[in-house]
């Protein structure tokens, strides 16, 4: 009977073993040296191999050894008469390469650590239990920090664009070559430094208060700034950002500029290009839209039509104005043939063009004014003393041109002053 329950507590407590085994991330097995052969293992092991328990106890040895790096398997033998001779808790470690289910077809870095378990009758090993955990994330890293140290110092060095960080108290944790080039520093002379030591207060200030709010906020800030030069103004778009990390001082700000110093130019260029077509463009328009037509030495004729506001009877009477000076004419020939209607705005500016004109030493002739229209004009009680005017534009050519009388043209209406 106390037979049957020490069984039962063995086998409970070999059962709870293998349950704390399984539940370990390492892989583990015991190996009998002289079969050599696997006596134990964990799931850890039957899950990188890919096999299960059973196929795993019959072809452990050869599973694991179809895992491990050829060029590793020759050291193993050493490692065995190593543990051969070891005393009772002696441990031999190393590294090994091998390839799992889990990794597919990548290589990976194991830690191994084996150490002795049982021994025979005769004192020699038996058994040792092995343990094996995948170190290649650890060692990547590992090897990174000097490559990414090295990598980092060159992009400083080589970078185009400016690069710095600073600590929460604004000085300076890194700074790139073109960072120092731009403030005239020395390499290496920046950090530890503030704006302060490169800066005028007030520009330091503007910078140290930009960064309080990247701190505050935890956002972004971008901006174009202006940085006077002794060869001239540089404009920097900038962003600087929260910098976290392992190592990295809490409250530090980084930042990262380019100079568009260029680009704005280029912009300003075509703003100017821009500016110059449009109004190259307005001038055609009111050359459309208020045409003066030289027909004969001395003679303009300038035709209206459409509709009149404040802004076109002021071209009007600009465009006009500009036309006899330029020709030096002695007669303008307004034609409101094509003008819809006449209201107090249009009479007045045709009365000020004449007036304008007569300042000049030259006539206004106007044509083309039809029954309506003169209607409107006697009930609008306008002044066209001083104006001569004519029915048709043929008319008014023949007026200012008396070769146009010998053709047959109408002689006009000349409205006198009183």
């Amino acid at each position: 009977m106390k037979d049957t329950e020490a069984s039962r507590t063995q086998g409970a407590t070999i059962s709870r073993a293998q349950r704390i085994l399984d539940a370990l991330p390492a892989m583990v097995c015991v190996l009998d040296l002289a079969g050599p052969r696997l006596t134990g293992h964990n799931a850890a092991l039957v899950r990188a191999l890919g096999c299960t328990g059973e196929e795993l106890l019959s072809r452990g040895v050869e599973a694991l050894s179809a895992r491990i790096h050829p060029d590793d398997l020759a050291g193993l033998a050493a490692r065995a008469a190593e543990l051969a001779a070891a005393r009772d808790g002696g441990v031999v470690e190393g590294e090994l390469r091998a390839r799992t289910v889990e990794g597919g077809q990548e290589e990976r870095l194991f830690a191994v650590r084996a150490e002795v378990f049982t021994r025979g009758d005769d004192g020699a090993v038996r058994e040792v239990v092995v343990f094996a955990e995948d170190v290649t994330a650890r060692k990547r890293r590992e090897q990174g920090g000097p490559r990414r140290d090295a990598v980092l110092a060159a992009l400083c060095d080589r970078a185009p664009v400016i690069m710095f960080a600073k600590d929460r108290d604004g000085a300076f944790l890194l700074a790139s070559r073109s960072m120092e080039d731009l403030v005239g520093a020395t390499p290496g002379s920046m950090l530890g430094k503030t704006d302060g030591d490169f800066c005028p207060p007030e520009v330091a200030s503007i910078y140290k208060d930009v960064e309080h709010l990247v701190r505050r906020t935890g956002a972004p800030f971008e901006a174009e700034e202006i940085v006077p030069q002794a060869q001239g103004d540089r404009t920097l778009y900038t962003i600087k950002f929260p910098l976290r990390g392992e190592g990295v001082p809490e409250g530090a700000v980084a930042g990262i500029s380019v100079d568009i110093t260029r680009v704005k130019a280029a912009e300003r260029e075509r703003e100017a290009a821009r500016d110059e077509l449009l109004a190259a463009q307005q001038d055609t328009i009111r050359e459309l839209v208020t045409p003066l037509l030289p027909i004969a030495e001395g003679v303009l004729v300038m035709p209206l039509i459409g509709f009149f506001d404040s802004a076109r009877a002021s071209r009007i009477i600009e465009t006009l104005l500009q036309g006899v000076a330029r020709h030096s004419a002695r007669i303008a020939i307004i034609d409101i043939t094509g003008v819809k209607a006449v209201d107090v705005q249009v009479a007045e500016m045709l009365v000020h063009a004449a007036r304008a004109v007569e300042l000049l030493g030259a006539q206004v002739v106007l044509t083309g004014i039809q029954p309506a229209i003169a209607q409107t004009l006697i009930e609008l009680d306008v002044d066209l003393r001083g104006l001569v005017t004519a029915g048709t534009l043929r008319s008014g050519i023949a007026y200012a041109y008396p070769v146009g009388q010998a053709r047959g043209g109408q002689e006009p209406r000349h409205v006198r002053r009183e």
